[in-house]
Protein backbone atom coordinates (compact mmCIF):
# COMPACT_ATOMS: atom_id res chain seq x y z
CA UNK A 1 0.00 0.00 0.00
CA UNK A 2 1.02 3.60 -0.63
CA UNK A 3 0.36 6.81 0.83
CA UNK A 4 0.19 9.78 -1.52
CA UNK A 5 0.65 13.25 0.25
CA UNK A 6 1.43 16.69 -0.87
CA UNK A 7 1.51 14.53 -4.46
CA UNK A 8 4.37 12.75 -3.31
CA UNK A 9 4.21 8.51 -2.84
CA UNK A 10 5.15 6.83 -0.22
CA UNK A 11 5.24 3.51 0.30
CA UNK A 12 3.76 2.00 3.64
CA UNK A 13 4.86 -0.82 6.02
CA UNK A 14 1.52 -1.27 8.00
CA UNK A 15 1.38 -2.11 11.51
CA UNK A 16 -2.42 -3.74 11.65
CA UNK A 17 -1.58 -6.30 14.40
CA UNK A 18 -1.54 -5.74 18.57
CA UNK A 19 2.20 -6.91 18.16
CA UNK A 20 3.21 -4.59 15.20
CA UNK A 21 1.90 -1.93 16.91
CA UNK A 22 3.59 -2.30 20.32
CA UNK A 23 7.39 -2.88 18.11
CA UNK A 24 6.95 -0.19 15.64
CA UNK A 25 10.23 1.12 14.77
CA UNK A 26 12.32 -0.06 17.85
CA UNK A 27 15.70 -1.49 16.94
CA UNK A 28 15.77 -0.04 13.66
CA UNK A 29 17.82 1.50 11.80
CA UNK A 30 15.82 2.97 8.83
CA UNK A 31 12.01 3.55 7.26
CA UNK A 32 11.94 3.39 3.77
CA UNK A 33 8.45 5.42 3.31
CA UNK A 34 6.32 5.46 6.39
CA UNK A 35 4.60 3.32 8.95
CA UNK A 36 0.99 3.18 9.30
CA UNK A 37 -0.98 2.50 12.24
CA UNK A 38 -4.44 2.30 12.01
CA UNK A 39 -6.99 2.24 14.36
CA UNK A 40 -10.58 0.76 14.81
CA UNK A 41 -11.86 4.09 15.41
CA UNK A 42 -10.73 8.02 16.58
CA UNK A 43 -9.67 8.41 20.07
CA UNK A 44 -6.50 9.54 21.52
CA UNK A 45 -3.47 7.77 20.65
CA UNK A 46 -0.03 7.73 22.05
CA UNK A 47 3.63 6.78 20.91
CA UNK A 48 7.10 6.99 21.91
CA UNK A 49 10.44 6.60 20.74
CA UNK A 50 11.32 4.22 23.43
CA UNK A 51 14.26 2.14 21.59
CA UNK A 52 13.82 3.39 18.31
CA UNK A 53 17.13 4.35 16.84
CA UNK A 54 16.13 6.93 14.14
CA UNK A 55 14.24 10.77 14.71
CA UNK A 56 11.02 10.28 13.28
CA UNK A 57 7.71 12.62 12.31
CA UNK A 58 4.97 11.42 13.60
CA UNK A 59 1.82 12.25 12.24
CA UNK A 60 -2.01 11.75 13.81
CA UNK A 61 -4.60 11.62 10.90
CA UNK A 62 -8.17 11.65 11.25
CA UNK A 63 -10.37 10.84 8.32
CA UNK A 64 -7.40 10.87 5.97
CA UNK A 65 -6.44 14.42 7.51
CA UNK A 66 -3.64 15.62 9.28
CA UNK A 67 -4.26 17.12 12.64
CA UNK A 68 -1.37 16.89 14.52
CA UNK A 69 2.50 16.63 13.91
CA UNK A 70 5.45 15.95 16.13
CA UNK A 71 8.50 17.11 14.35
CA UNK A 72 12.00 15.59 14.29
CA UNK A 73 11.18 13.00 17.29
CA UNK A 74 14.46 12.24 18.99
CA UNK A 75 14.97 7.97 20.45
CA UNK A 76 15.31 7.51 23.80
CA UNK A 77 16.51 4.90 25.83
CA UNK A 78 15.59 5.21 29.29
CA UNK A 79 12.12 4.98 31.29
CA UNK A 80 11.64 8.68 31.05
CA UNK A 81 10.78 9.13 27.66
CA UNK A 82 8.66 12.00 26.32
CA UNK A 83 5.14 10.40 24.88
CA UNK A 84 3.29 11.83 21.21
CA UNK A 85 -0.06 12.57 21.31
CA UNK A 86 -3.49 13.32 19.62
CA UNK A 87 -6.45 12.76 18.01
CA UNK A 88 -6.15 10.11 15.52
CA UNK A 89 -7.91 6.89 13.78
CA UNK A 90 -4.94 6.47 12.20
CA UNK A 91 -1.22 7.35 12.95
CA UNK A 92 1.80 8.14 9.86
CA UNK A 93 5.52 7.70 11.35
CA UNK A 94 7.97 8.97 8.70
CA UNK A 95 11.92 9.68 8.86
CA UNK A 96 12.78 12.19 10.92
CA UNK A 97 12.39 15.96 9.04
CA UNK A 98 10.70 14.27 6.03
CA UNK A 99 7.48 17.12 7.15
CA UNK A 100 9.82 20.19 6.68
CA UNK A 101 11.14 18.77 3.36
CA UNK A 102 8.34 18.15 1.80
CA UNK A 103 6.28 20.96 3.31
CA UNK A 104 3.61 18.77 5.49
CA UNK A 105 1.59 20.94 7.22
CA UNK A 106 -1.59 20.69 9.41
CA UNK A 107 -5.30 19.87 7.39
CA UNK A 108 -2.95 18.05 4.23
CA UNK A 109 -5.11 14.72 3.05
CA UNK A 110 -3.65 11.92 2.84
CA UNK A 111 -5.28 9.23 -0.43
CA UNK A 112 -4.35 4.99 -0.24
CA UNK A 113 -3.45 3.37 -3.25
Amino acid sequence: MNAILNNQQIPLEIMSTPQSKAVGMMGRDNLNGGMLFPFDSVGEQSFWMKDCNIPLDILFIVNDKINTIHKDCQPCNGLECEHFTGLADSVLELPGGYCDKNNIKLGDELSFQ
